[in-house]
């Protein structure tokens, strides 16, 4: 962390009561974790819906935590911070290390591709400088501070992912992270069930925006049907654009597809035209790495340590890792998470690939009531793009089968159901695993696994 806390002066700040036990001079870390506490670090007991935090502050005590964040004071010989409001005092602590922090901060969103461009990003400017980045899925008004709390003194580039799971999140959390170089991927109907309209989510993600410095830095998806939109949100900053279009400052052009395996392209950009590879999927990827582009040749990068960067990142488990099973079959493990606009791309770079082509749909959740059309749509582009079977999981996903038409089609009522029938994966097919992560498809793809893996 880049400088300790003094939790009085803090408790005074965030309006909370500070019970001290002895003597604590500063807080210079978080956690939400009691298995992972180190010295001086304020664990904050979260409240979930299986698991209290309040039930492991005395782990954390004996972990060496400095005091606890609680909701109510408990009857430990232990400092603690009680607070109605937790989130406030978590994005007070957020501030106080953004405060002191004089490095770059780059925030990302958008609604597919977050976690990807995050990756390629902290690779490429991990090798002109001290990086630091969003670990896990850590995007949201808890795992921001989190993810905050460990800036250092070393750290020349923060990246962090900025998630909008509902109206306002991001504007919430830029108050705090204040970054100052901004970057907007896309936004499609991802969270549906607490947006009204995809306008509305361009609007919210188009926040990140807006309190950008004079000196600051916007990059934003010039392909995107709000792009002008955004670029008058900007204000004084510096701002690019990427894609596909030629009127984009940052412009990928003749794209080489080698399906799941990557891409190679051209880049037209104010450095001049550079030809790049990447290891990471289709025309998704591609924008994604533009992003990453764009940010650091801006920021300093040369060509040559942007493709050093983007050669080092490969699929994390569970977002688009190929496997090739013993018989030769190969799986893709898109698993993690989904929405219309990643399942869309992910069809894409299946069409590509050779051989028997099959998708496993798990559901897509938080779609509100437009969650059947968008399922029969995704069913339809399959059978669009010439994928030769879908097996469906779930009544949730089902209407895909109606977009689907064709003969090709298997449903099964859950994750068991598909199991227990033993479906086999032959040699020369390709099977691409998607779902949300509610849906746990990982179940599916660890059983597959578990056969044998003979390449990853």
């Amino acid at each position: 962390m880049i400088a300790g806390i003094a939790p009085a002066a803090f408790a005074e700040r965030c309006g909370a009561l500070w019970c001290p036990e002895g003597d604590v001079c500063e807080l210079t870390g978080l956690t939400v974790d009691s298995r992972t506490v180190h010295p001086g670090d304020l664990f904050v007991a979260v409240r979930g819906e299986q698991v209290d935090g309040h039930d492991y502050v005395a782990k954390a005590q004996a972990g060496g935590a400095s005091a606890a964040l609680v909701q109510r004071r408990l009857p430990l010989a232990f400092s603690q911070l009680v607070a109605e409001d937790t989130e406030h005092v978590l994005a007070e602590f957020a501030a106080m290390t953004r405060e002191a922090y004089e490095g770059v901060l780059v925030g990302i969103t958008g609604s597919a591709g977050k976690t990807t461009a995050k990756n390629m990003l902290c690779a490429v400017l991990g090798r002109a400088g001290t990086t630091m980045a969003t670990e896990g899925n850590l995007n949201n008004e808890l795992g921001v501070p989190l993810t905050l709390a460990r800036l250092a003194p070393e750290t020349e580039f923060a990246v962090l992912e900025l998630g909008a799971g509902k109206p306002g999140d991001i504007a919430y959390l830029c108050d705090f992270a204040k970054p100052n170089v901004a970057v907007l991927l896309n936004v499609g109907p991802a969270h549906l069930a607490q947006y009204n309209s995809l306008d509305a989510i361009a609007d919210t993600k188009g926040a990140i925006l807006d309190g950008l410095p004079d000196q600051g830095l916007a990059v934003i998806n010039g392909d995107q049907h709000w792009s002008s939109l955004w670029r008058e949100r900007v204000q004084k900053a510096r701002c690019v654009t990427f894609g596909l279009a030629e009127a984009n400052d940052y412009q990928a052009r003749d794209i080489e597809s080698a399906g799941f395996s990557g891409s190679a392209f051209w880049v037209d950009s104010p450095t001049g035209q550079h030809r790049y590879e990447s290891t990471v999927a289709g025309r998704q990827g591609v924008y994604n790495a533009l992003a990453a582009i764009a940010v650091a040749s801006e920021l300093g990068v040369s060509a040559e340590v942007i493709q050093e960067g983007l050669l080092a990142v490969h699929p994390a488990s569970g977002r688009g890792d190929l496997h090739t099973l013993d018989n030769g079959c190969r799986l893709v493990n898109d698993s993690y998470n989904a929405n219309p606009l990643a399942l869309h791309a992910a069809i894409d770079v299946l069409a590509q690939e050779s051989g028997c082509r099959r998708l496993v749909l798990g559901p897509m959740l938080e779609l509100g009531a437009a969650s059947r059309d968008l399922h029969r749509e995704v069913g339809a582009i399959a059978r669009q793009r010439g994928i030769e079977e879908l097996w469906v999981i779930g009544e949730t996903a089902s209407p895909a089968i109606e977009g689907f038409a064709r003969a090709g089609v298997t449903f099964f009522a859950n994750n068991a159901a598909l199991l227990e029938a033993q479906p086999r994966l032959e040699g020369a097919e390709i099977t691409l695993v998607k779902g949300s992560r509610g849906a746990h498809l990982e179940e599916i793809v660890t059983a597959w696994l578990a056969t044998g893996v003979s390449a990853c």
